[in-house]
This record gives structure tokens, sequence and C-alpha cells, in this order.
């Protein structure tokens, strides 16, 4: 307001030189008192939103809320590649040692290079042995004794001649030789033959083999069986072998 009444002020000195002007200026320039504040007017709509003001600091966590159930497992995954091989690890300690076999080494064998003659009904007699350990032979007897029960096997084959000079035909015979079992008491074990019948000049070779139980301490022989006298022949050298082994 004192602003305006300067204004008009500074109006009315300038223009003192028209009395008339400066009274219309004076005229207007006085103003009355101010008249009571009219009713309000219609609110104008609303101006556009201004721009979004700087975003305020972030506020304090919240407490953590309670834990929801866990959900269902999903499905397994594709198992991965196999990872390489590692490095072999260190060898263990050597375990202790077994029991020796020390049971199934018994073993005899022997051969003859004589023409000796056998009769009917006595043993087959060889002169040498090879080799033996636990099985013990007896050349004047003819006996194999075994010391140890087991399951043994035995192999022969003995070159024969028919040897009956009591029959002056020198019929034609088969010669066989069997394994016995001597002591405790006689049983037979196997027998074998010539494949065919012999005369006085004809020679052949009996063989075979078997596997038998044998008792603890009994005695074995080779028995002529034919009814006839046989003698042994030497084929090179050799007149006959056998072999035992016990295999159980």
């Amino acid at each position: 307001m004192n602003n305006d009444n300067k204004q008009i002020d500074d109006i009315l000195n300038t223009c003192k030189g028209d009395e008339c002007l400066c009274k219309v200026i004076d005229c207007i320039a006085k103003k009355g008192a101010t008249g009571p504040t009219g009713p309000r007017g219609i609110t104008g709509p609303t101006g556009a939103t201004g721009p979004q003001g700087v975003t305020g600091p972030t506020g304090a966590t919240g407490p953590q809320g309670v834990t929801g159930p866990t959900g269902a497992t999903g499905p397994q995954g594709v198992t991965g590649p196999t990872g390489a091989t590692g490095p072999q690890g260190v060898t263990g300690p050597t375990g202790p040692a077994g029991t020796p076999a020390e049971n199934f080494n018994s073993y005899a064998m022997v051969h003859d290079e004589t023409d000796s003659a056998v009769p009917a009904g006595q043993p087959v007699m060889f002169q040498t042995t090879n080799i033996a350990n636990k099985i013990t032979y007896n050349p004047n007897t003819g006996d194999f004794s075994i010391p140890e029960a087991g399951i043994y096997i035995v192999h022969w084959w003995i070159n024969v001649r028919h040897n009956d000079n009591r029959n002056s035909t020198c019929e034609p015979k088969t010669i066989g030789i069997e394994f016995h079992q001597y002591w405790p008491n006689d049983v037979l074990i196997a027998h074998s033959s010539t494949h065919n019948k012999l005369t006085c000049c004809d020679t052949g070779t009996v063989s075979g083999n078997a596997i038998f139980e044998a008792l603890p301490g009994a005695s074995y022989r080779f028995i002529n069986t034919s009814d006839m006298d046989i003698k042994l022949v030497p084929n090179d050298l050799y007149s006959g072998s056998v072999s035992i082994t016990r295999i159980l």
C-alpha cells in the first residue's frame, strides 16, 4: 500500500502543470474503505503432477517374519558323469600264511628192470624205488604201505609173457594182474589184463589206473591173478612201473 501511495504522489508532482489532470488522478487515487470479502470462487482444475521428489532414506529393517512350511521336494536331478578314479591306496599288510598242505604230499614211484618170474597168485615185486614220500615200498614183499588215510590215485603198466612151462601145448591165455589192499584184510581194488590171449612166445602189456580210499597204515600189492605163471619182460629198459599219489 505504501508503494502505491508513493507512485500516486510521484504522478501528482509530475502533472502540476495540468490542474485538471491532477484532479482526476487525485480522485482516482483516493480509495475508500475495504468492502466485505466476496464469496469464494469455484476451485479450478487440479494442475499436473509435479516431478517426483528425491527418495528419502531407507527405514529400519523390520523383524523377520515366521518361517513358512517347507515346500515339496523337487524331482531328482540328472546324475553327473563319474569322476576320475583316484590314486590307488597303499597296499595293506600281508595276511598270515595258511596251513601248509602237508597232508597232500604222499607219493611213491617204483619200477622194475628185471625178467623175473611171478608165480600164479603171488605179488609182483618191483625192484627200484624212484621217489617216495610217506608212502614206502618193500621190494622183498611187493608191499606199498600208506600211513595216512585219504583218497589216492594209482597208475601202472607191466610187460609180461605167458610162462606156463607145465603146459606143453602153450595154450593161449589172458594174463591178469590186480591191485589189492593186502593188510589189514584182502580187498580187490582194480583188475587189469592183456587185451589178447598170449601163448608162451607172446608178450603183452597189462596197464590200469584206479582211485581208491586208503586206510591209515594199510598195505597194497599187485598180484598175478592169472591161472599160470608169468614172466616180466624188459622193454628197452623197464619191465614195469607204478606211481601212487594222494589227491585228497
